[in-house]
């Protein structure tokens, strides 16, 4: 437990400036560290499968590298968003359109069935899985980080609470088994517990930011020195609408991200159980590997980049 707060704290001095200080170099930090992330996860899960079927290191380079270029056309995804950032905010990027990338991924990875005789159609499942978990979750992540510090803490928020809340009400009133062929541990009261706390905290950031971070404030120079008072403001013409208005959307949007926070954790640990590992890796002393500490934001992160495209293509800035 020592060993895991050690980490947690080290995480946290890490992360936390370079995620909330709205500043041109803490951004590019940001990105540096996620681009890491990118080729570290993709790794681990490279690892994990290889608990089956040990894979060439020329296919492991390739796999990795096709992960890489997924998420560096992170700029191929910014177009729809039609983003108000800081002028000098600038994504480490290329700009290629994505049916060119799929494209490229799919041909390269057909072509390997050919060339490696072990690479076979299952294979190709496993790759995919690892470009586009690792790939495009990292890529929504910065996204959300790129449309502004409120994104991204709002995203973290959901996981974070949720994760916390499932945690604690799980340990002290859990009953009734939520997933025990697939987490044991985990349960219903822990579970309803962690969405309603997760999704009435994080709503409430959503819908309040404004008030809770004001201009004026200590915090609010950080996280809000636009004045923006609501999760949608000059973002989508609905945050012209009133709040409770806006409230009727942020907060079913939040439940579902709740929702699918745990999902996204039931999904990695559905991976570990059938490949039989305890962690992705053990590069985080206490927590494991990278996929361990951020499953389920990597979930949410493209679950909530989608819901923002649609909702920006939907209601335009006028």
């Amino acid at each position: 437990m020592k060993q895991r707060i050690i980490t947690a704290l080290i995480l946290i001095t890490l992360l936390i400036p370079v995620t909330v200080i709205n500043h041109p170099i803490a951004f590019n930090i940001f990105q540096v560290l996620v681009f890491a992330f990118v080729i570290i996860g993709a790794f681990e899960m490279l690892s994990m499968f290889e608990k089956e079927k040990k894979m060439h290191l020329g296919v492991k380079i390739t796999i990795v590298i096709l992960t890489i270029l997924t998420y560096m056309n992170v700029g191929g995804l910014v177009e729809p968003l039609n983003p108000i950032t800081l002028p000098d905010f600038h994504l480490i990027t290329i700009r290629i359109n994505p049916v060119v990338v799929i494209g490229v991924v799919t041909l390269t990875l057909l072509a390997m069935m050919v060339f490696v005789d072990e690479f076979t159609g299952a294979d190709i499942g496993k790759a995919l899985t690892i470009i586009n978990y690792v790939g495009l979750g990292a890529a929504s992540i910065v996204l959300l980080r790129f449309l502004g510090v409120r994104f991204i803490v709002y995203v973290l928020l959901i996981s974070t609470t949720t994760d916390i809340f499932a945690y604690f009400f799980g340990m002290a009133f859990g009953k009734h088994k939520l997933a025990p062929r697939i987490s044991p541990k985990k349960s219903w009261e822990g579970a309803i517990a962690g969405t309603v706390f997760g999704t009435l905290i994080a709503a409430a950031f959503a819908i309040y930011y404004g008030e809770i971070f004001r201009p004026d404030g200590i915090f609010g120079e950080i996280l809000n020195p636009s004045n923006y008072q609501t999760i949608f403001d000059n973002f989508t013409s609905l945050g012209d609408q009133p709040r409770w208005i806006q409230a009727l959307i942020i907060l079913p949007i939040t439940l579902l991200g709740s929702v699918s926070a745990q999902i996204g954790d039931l999904v990695a640990s559905k991976f570990k159980r059938t490949y039989q590992i305890k962690d992705f890796g053990n590069i985080m002393p206490g927590h494991g590997g990278v996929l361990d500490r951020f499953d389920s934001f990597l979930f949410i992160g493209l679950l909530f980049l989608s819901i923002f495209i649609i909702i920006t293509q939907a209601y335009p800035l006028a």
